[in-house]
């Protein structure tokens, strides 16, 4: 459902991608992990159409990001890093534009569950400027779920949640897989992603360096071992 094949990205001559290839299928929440710099952002805004490949090929449900945008991304959800939502917007605004956008049937009973599952409607009707940081990232996650797509590419979706929010995003995102989508995150709360994900890619210097599914992550914690015990074996502690 969502894949990079070689991808390769340079910036001002360094490559930031080196030919990466990452698959996700249906069913599959994949945790991409790796310092600061090492090119998960970069990935996403690739998948996403934000930035144009210097070689490879970027698809959603077998559409090329490039070539056929429109279509990748309405089988796409998609929350960045900095879970910027419109500001002069109110949260319910933000959510009907979504549901109009996406030709959803039933749009005012979607965008008014979204408000409550995720703790917003008694704030629906106040600017999106006016939220807090946390209200802004679970806004962003909600308008991603509008239209139930069948893939989510989420760029550190826990930032800014205290843990009733993370709880809450956890839980939704492990629905979603349950349902069919396939999920690509980037994040930093390695414990979390261990328990959230069904596998976790570790990318350095732009190529994946380990890719652990479930039954290695379910192996580390048997060994008494860590995803921390993992990343710190790869990068260099000078690197982080």
């Amino acid at each position: 459902m969502i894949e990079l094949a070689s991808v390769v990205k340079r910036f001002h001559g360094r490559v930031v991608l080196d030919h990466l290839s990452l698959r996700v299928g249906a069913g599959e929440i994949v945790g991409l992990i790796g310092r600061n710099g090492a090119g998960k952002s970069t990935a996403l805004r690739v998948l996403t159409g934000q930035l144009v490949s210097d070689g490879g090929t970027a698809t959603i449900g077998g559409h090329d990001v490039q070539s056929a945008p429109l279509a990748a991304r309405r089988l796409l959800g998609y929350v960045p890093q900095d879970g910027e939502v419109e500001p002069f917007l109110t949260g319910e605004e933000v959510l009907r534009f979504c549901a109009e956008v996406r030709g959803v049937a039933g749009g005012e009973d979607v965008v008014l569950g979204l408000l409550r599952t995720f703790g917003l409607f008694e704030a629906r009707h106040r600017l999106t400027r006016e939220y807090s940081e946390g209200m802004a990232r679970r806004l962003a996650l909600a308008a991603s779920l509008v239209g139930a797509p069948p893939a989510f590419v989420l760029d550190e979706p826990l930032n800014g949640l205290d843990p009733r929010g993370v709880h809450l995003v956890r839980d939704t995102l492990a629905r979603r897989a349950q349902e069919g989508a396939a999920i690509l995150l980037t994040g930093h709360f390695l414990e979390t992603l261990e328990r959230l994900c069904t596998r976790v890619v570790l990318i350095e210097k732009g190529v994946v360096a380990r890719d652990l599914d479930a039954a290695m992550l379910a192996g580390l914690r048997a060994a008494g071992r860590s995803l921390e015990d993992v990343f710190l074996e790869v990068v260099a502690p000078a690197e982080l």
